[in-house]
């Protein structure tokens, strides 16, 4: 059975497989599978691409994401400076444009246009690339930053944070900006034929109160969600963001996600009563800096665990944070190798 065939079913009949799929989070690690540095990559259409198409060639993983440096798209189209990501570094954001007002001005955020100076239309080429190249046989996702991350790039973390006591509706005002261009973007990828996945790291337990993620990134991340269910039949969207999801998870739900992500220390059995029936995915995840040194015994540890808690779920997949620029390929394919070993029973 071909993995997107195998995602169906898990979605819409419930249906578990006989091999769990393989996910890892390949970004960078793409640029270094061909040789070039993160920041060429993230500037090509053709290379972001070439890199999804390659990390696919070399690992047969399951579900495909295409983008480098996920989060700073948007953010660079509203107006942040980024670094240039040489070496084995991702472009990272250096400026942020609303930070030294003394009181947040939404009004000074503009929307970008369609086919202008920044990388939007960059990220739909390359994503339409790569689904007309293996879209037939794997789900493609394309990565972008969410709309509380973009917000928090535009003003800075702790600002944003003051913003909420202070100002709220100005917050919510920036919020709504950052969530049309978001939407925007989304359609545009879902047009594409790929998924979306919505990055969120920003809004992680625990930076931000689950308070604080129900007012300021639940109904922007709905809008989102909700736009492309409406007009798109394509893989289904969701919101990626690591920390203690569990406490969030009825969160999560409101969201409309199609996956949560959870690592080896999760209250999975909380999650299970949670998700019911619901067509929701959970990626368990190790820590991919274990991979990347080679720490099999550690490594295996949280795959046994990662299995014992899944026991008896069709919906969980295997996963693992983004795979760093250094990581040996052979590292990856012996993680591949000890996912599959360590396989959950099929009833619990």
């Amino acid at each position: 059975m071909i993995p997107a065939e195998t995602f169906r079913r898990m979605m819409e009949q419930g249906l578990g497989p006989p091999v769990f799929p393989f996910v890892p989070s390949i970004y960078e690690h793409g640029a270094r599978l061909l040789q070039r540095s993160p920041g060429e990559v993230s500037r090509s259409a053709h290379l972001m691409a070439d890199a999804a198409l390659k990390g696919y060639e070399t690992y047969h993983h399951d579900l495909v994401t295409v983008g480098i440096d996920l989060y700073n798209i948007e953010a660079e189209a509203l107006g942040c400076r980024l670094s240039d990501g040489e070496g084995c570094s991702i472009p990272g954001v250096t400026t942020h444009p609303l930070a030294a007002d003394a009181v947040l001005d939404p009004a000074r955020v503009l929307l970008p246009a369609r086919g202008g100076a920044n990388r939007l239309d960059l990220l739909v080429d390359a994503v339409g690339r790569v689904v007309r190249a293996i879209g037939d046989r794997v789900w493609v996702y394309g990565c972008m930053g969410g709309p509380f991350s973009q917000a928090v790039e535009l003003r800075g973390f702790e600002n944003l944070i003051g913003d909420m006591f202070d100002t709220p509706d100005a917050v919510h005002t920036l919020l709504d900006k950052t969530t049309r261009l978001s939407v925007d973007q989304a359609v545009r990828i879902s047009q594409q034929g790929a998924g979306v996945y919505l990055y969120e790291s920003w809004a992680t337990l625990p930076l931000i109160a689950p308070d604080i993620f129900e007012r300021f990134v639940v109904p922007y991340n709905k809008r989102v969600i909700d736009a492309v269910r409406a007009e798109f039949a394509t893989p289904p969207p969701a919101v990626i963001m690591g920390g203690n999801t569990a406490l969030l998870i009825d969160l999560f739900i409101e969201v409309g996600t199609s996956l949560v992500v959870a690592d080896f220390n999760t209250d999975f059995d909380f999650i299970k009563a949670k998700i019911a029936d619901r067509p929701m995915i959970v990626r368990g995840c190790v820590d991919p800096k274990m991979i990347e040194r080679g720490d099999w015994p550690g490594l295996e540890t949280a795959l046994h665990k990662l299995a014992t808690k899944a026991a008896g779920m069709p919906n969980f997949i295997w996963g693992c944070g983004c795979v760093s620029y250094t990581t040996p390929v052979e590292h990856v394919l012996k993680f591949k190798e000890m996912c599959r070993a360590a396989q959950p029973r099929a009833t619990g």
